[in-house]
């Protein structure tokens, strides 16, 4: 009580700018760790987002070659599909000429023949 009176306060007003400057530093403490966390939290969300648009880029990159890949077969097959066909077209024309030259050299052979045949006739009279 002594000290009430000297000083004009009891033991616990006499704690309480302690106490306050206690809370205040445990505020203080508590702002730095939160802060602290958002930005350790903001790395870490910064760090799995890389991550995942890593992850998703080589997902997507490997669907692309294989895409192109399946587009490159495809293209090839039609390709070879397509020059069977012309192939093929260009063996039955080449035939069909060959069987109308073969009849037309045919006649012609007999036209000459018959012509010269009758050459000799006409030069036997």
């Amino acid at each position: 009580m002594e000290e009430k009176k000297q000083n004009g306060m009891s033991p616990e007003e006499a704690r309480t700018p302690e106490v306050l400057l206690k809370v205040k530093e445990a505020e203080t403490t508590a702002r730095l760790k939160v802060e602290e966390a958002k930005h350790k939290t903001s790395a870490e969300l910064i760090r799995q987002a890389a991550e995942e648009a890593e992850k998703l880029t080589e997902k997507i990159l490997n669907e692309a070659r294989s895409q192109a890949t399946r587009i490159k077969a495809e293209a090839s097959q039609q390709a070879e599909n397509e020059a069977r066909a012309i192939k093929e077209k260009t063996e039955a024309e080449k035939k069909q000429m060959m069987e109308t030259a073969s009849a037309n050299f045919q006649q012609a052979v007999e036209k000459t023949t018959q012509r010269l045949l009758q050459i000799i006739r006409e030069r036997q009279i």
